[in-house]
């Protein structure tokens, strides 16, 4: 006879024991929030985060109540989180991503702004997060040739991850999915292949689930076109509020309690040598200057006025908590903003560093990066226009062919017609502030000779008046090579050693003002020649922005641009005659600058490559203590008399420099060298400083 084996201390026989584990089979999985699954599985590699290790919600304590949202026990449908740099928002969507593929599968969609951005995150970002969890790894095929699991498509038990770019309408409209995750939202098309916007067309995907989520989240760009702010206007518009450490009092971290210091310096200009030294503070005759290097920064609370450290913003993350502001909204939304980033991760003191260098940039780009990307806010765009009446208001009383104190070297620019030649000269100062020193107009067939003579004596022979009773020349010259293209090459190359440049404009969103040069010139047997004329590309995009950014500063100083008496009255229509408007194409918005059919544009187009030669002769970087002491002491040189007589230019501006085609492109002049000796050795740097 068998003997039967005992059965377990509590079981009198084995139907209770089948009855367990039938139980245990059945028995729904424990209530689980996609931050307690990212604390539990999560790793972090390296190539992916400056911490690599287990996920800590804790680091990031105002996340976890954003992951909570996009768990499946709790009723919201759609979150909507506007986020600043460095606060973990990407990351954030890739736990939401994990989770569903390993604790709640179903049909899940992750939109990028583009199809290659898709590929590289799929690539990067999580094939990283993949294979560093465990409990994901075993979920995803690992074999390359595998169908299941290619770029763009990853398969797991019970559902299927697609990755899709907002660019492909047939991507977005691939298959029905109860999750969706999109990232940078605002990068998204307006109409992608003329089927509507991107966001909604992937939205669309997710309207046969009762029980759906949807995760956007995204850096704000311009106001009146943020589709991630007016997805949170829609919202309960949650914020983060921390409790000052001082007196406890709840707020918000917004940039107007920001505080900080800057180191001063003091520093006297010796005046035989123009040398600048730094002395002690209280030292006679030194002035006091701040050097824009940020010491330290704090946070004032509100209510307290109380100095907050930044070391203190770990225990103020902790203690904080989301409040919205209209709470009977439905729909859930998040506001925070870079300065909440955790410690180690995006600090104070670089907010304030990038806030410095914003308010030194004229054009305003910096500050729209800095409002975007720190502040989490979208940027108000004040206009592209600048009436043309209000620039003739604000002539200055000094005279054409005169250049005022502050110009301290003077550039020109060539346009070319068919009957003319039009030159601007501009002289430029610290901060590239600009005065318009001279506007002509050269008469003449450009197919002949003549033309092109009446030219180069203009450039090379004409001296303008400093205020203070100095001669100057031009130290550079751009040509636009877009008409008469031959013409213009022949006369840069015969005229390369006085710094004559060929240029052309460029209609490119985000290229540079000033391009890398290409060689023009070839031999009979199609190859380059060595020193021969060289083609400048000119951002015509860019600098026209930058142009209009600075035509609306008014106030004497860094980037302003001033006017003399004795200006036409076209000069300023010209001036102001395009406009920044916006287009569609494929989807996608471009802002393009257009005129009016028959406006004229010359004395723009002059000002953007006047400006070119400007970046040429190294206008940002230039050290202008040098280059006025230098001015100052020829002012009372006894051979600027002498110097004023010379029939030859290239004894003063060219350092004595004749015509050759064959010869290399000496370092330009420097734009006043009037005794014929050099004032300090040469030195690095924009070619102003090389006398």
């Amino acid at each position: 006879m068998l003997l039967q084996p005992p059965l377990p201390k509590g079981l009198p026989n084995g139907r209770l024991l089948s009855r367990k584990f039938f139980a245990d089979a059945i028995r729904p999985d424990p209530e689980l929030t996609v931050d307690q699954w990212a604390d539990r599985n999560r790793v972090l590699t390296t190539e992916t985060s400056a911490e690599p290790g287990p996920w800590r919600t804790d680091r990031t304590p105002y996340l976890r109540e954003i992951m909570r949202a996009l768990s499946p026990a709790d009723p919201c449908q759609e979150v909507t989180f506007v986020a600043g740099t460095q606060v973990g928002k990407t990351e954030c969507g890739n736990n939401f991503l994990g989770f569903v593929m390993d604790w709640a599968p179903a049909p899940v969609m992750l939109v990028m702004p583009t199809s290659n951005t898709g590929k590289r995150s799929s690539r990067t970002r999580l094939a990283k997060m993949i294979d560093s969890t465990p409990s994901l790894r075993g979920k995803i095929s690992e074999n390359a040739r595998d169908k299941s699991n290619s770029t763009m498509l990853k398969d797991f038990p019970g559902g299927v991850l697609v990755i899709a770019g907002a660019n492909s309408a047939a991507e977005l409209k691939t298959m029905p999915v109860r999750n969706l995750f999109e990232d940078e939202v605002d990068e998204y098309p307006d109409d992608v292949d003329g089927q509507g916007p991107a966001d909604e067309l992937a939205e669309k995907r997710t309207d046969t689930f009762v029980r759906k989520k949807i995760f956007r989240t995204s850096t704000p760009t311009i106001r009146n076109r943020s589709k991630i702010c007016k997805h949170f206007d829609r919202s309960d518009q949650r914020r983060y509020h921390v409790p000052c450490p001082l007196c406890g009092h709840e707020q918000t971290l917004r940039w107007d309690q920001m505080r900080w210091e800057t180191r001063k310096t003091w520093e006297i200009t010796l005046v035989d040598s123009g040398e600048i030294r730094e002395v002690e503070p209280g030292t006679e005759g030194a002035v006091e200057r701040d050097s824009g290097e940020v010491i330290e920064a704090f946070y004032e609370c509100e209510h307290c006025e109380g100095r907050i450290e930044e070391h203190r913003k770990t225990e103020m993350l902790e203690r904080g908590r989301w409040i919205a502001a209209n709470p009977a909204i439905g729909r859930i939304g998040f506001h925070l903003n870079a300065l909440y980033s955790p410690l180690g991760w995006f600090s104070w003191r670089q907010a304030v560093e990038k806030k410095l260098q914003a308010d030194k940039d004229p054009s305003g780009e910096l500050l729209k990066v800095f409002t975007n990307t720190i502040l989490a806010e979208a940027y108000e765009e004040s206009g592209n226009s600048v009436p043309a009446h209000e620039l003739k208001q604000r002539v200055e009383k000094y005279a054409l062919k005169t250049v005022p104190a502050g110009g301290l070297f003077l550039t020109a620019a060539v346009d070319v017609q068919g009957n003319r030649l039009e030159v601007k000269v501009k002289a430029w100062g610290r901060g590239e502030e600009s005065w318009l020193v001279d506007y002509q107009v050269l008469f003449g067939d450009t197919e002949q000779a003549e033309a092109w003579k009446a030219l180069a004596n203009y450039l090379f022979e004409t001296t303008f008046r400093h205020e203070w009773n100095v001669p100057m020349r031009i130290i550079t010259t751009a040509i636009d090579s877009g008409f008469r293209t031959q013409y213009v090459y022949d006369f840069v190359r015969r005229y390369s050693r006085r710094n004559v440049i060929a240029v052309k404009g460029m209609s490119r969103p985000g290229k540079a003002i000033l391009g890398r040069p290409s060689d023009q010139d070839v031999n009979h047997k199609g190859a380059m020649i060595k020193n021969g004329v060289q083609l400048w590309p000119v951002g015509a995009d860019t600098g026209k922005a930058r142009i209009y950014a600075r035509l609306k500063i008014a106030t004497p100083g860094p980037g302003c641009l001033h006017f003399p008496l004795g200006l036409p009255e076209e000069y300023f229509d010209q001036l102001t005659a395009e406009r920044l408007i916006t287009r569609f194409h494929r989807g996608y918005a471009k802002h393009v600058w257009e005129k009016d059919a028959g406006a004229r544009n010359e004395a723009l187009d002059l000002e953007l490559y006047a400006y070119a030669a400007a970046l040429r002769a190294g206008v940002a970087r230039t050290n202008w203590d040098r280059l006025e002491a230098t001015l100052k002491a020829s002012a009372g040189d006894l051979f600027v008399k002498a110097a004023e007589s010379m029939s030859k230019p290239d004894e003063t501006a060219s350092i004595g420099a004749k015509d050759d085609e064959s010869a290399p492109n000496p370092a330009p002049a420097a734009p006043v060298q009037t005794s014929g000796r050099r004032a300090f050795p040469r030195r690095r740097g924009g070619f102003v400083n090389h006398f």
